[in-house]
């Protein structure tokens, strides 16, 4: 019965996940408040990213890009996780990096992305705390929406990858590895 109910709560998360990701990327093609018709550009060479969509989930990750080319940056993130069922309890924090390419100039349009995060794991079962690490290599596309009259940038975004790590709990070596996705939306000030 336990089973069947943390099934149930984490379709339900998966499923608002997606709701609001199609919610948010329709009123970005719709909406007037973004710049695709007029000219403006980004005059800033420097931004701090917050992924809006992962906090709401109880996944916080902030990031500080820096641009390197016309067209490339360097991405530098923290990031924190926290899970909480009847039996288990997670706490994860850790932060990685990637390179990313943008298709026309720094922090406009379609991107690609690659890199990796590094992940301190804190599992607690029925009493029992142990603690293992993570890897999660992934590739990232997203694009990039400058605001109308700010210099405030929306960039919804997915990656996939793969965890490669265990963690070893009550006497029970437990593998997490595996493809696995997140689905980003990123509020960004530059600076």
């Amino acid at each position: 019965m336990k089973i069947l109910k943390e099934k149930q709560e984490v379709r339900g998360k998966i499923y608002r996940v997606f709701i609001i990701c199609f919610l948010l990327l329709i009123s970005c093609f719709f909406s007037n408040a973004f710049a695709e018709d007029d000219v403006m550009e980004l005059s800033k060479d420097k931004l701090i990213n917050i992924d809006l969509l992962g906090v709401a989930f109880g996944m916080a990750r902030v990031e500080y890009e820096q641009s390197i080319t016309e067209n490339s940056s360097l991405v530098f993130r923290g990031i924190f996780w926290h899970s909480t069922t009847e039996s288990w309890r997670w706490d994860t924090y850790g932060g990685g990096f990637n390179y990313k390419r943008y298709g026309n100039k720094f922090a406009e349009g379609e991107w690609l992305a690659g890199g990796f995060d590094i992940l301190d794991v804190y599992a607690r079962y029925m009493g029992k705390d142990e603690r293992g690490y993570f890897v999660f290599p992934y590739a990232e596309a997203g694009y990039s929406f400058l605001l109308k009259e700010t210099d405030w940038v929306i960039t919804p975004s997915v990656s996939l990858g793969n965890y490669i790590g265990n963690i070893e709990i009550s006497n029970s070596n437990i593998p997490i590895s595996g493809a696995g996705m997140r689905l980003s939306v990123l509020l960004s000030y530059p600076f």
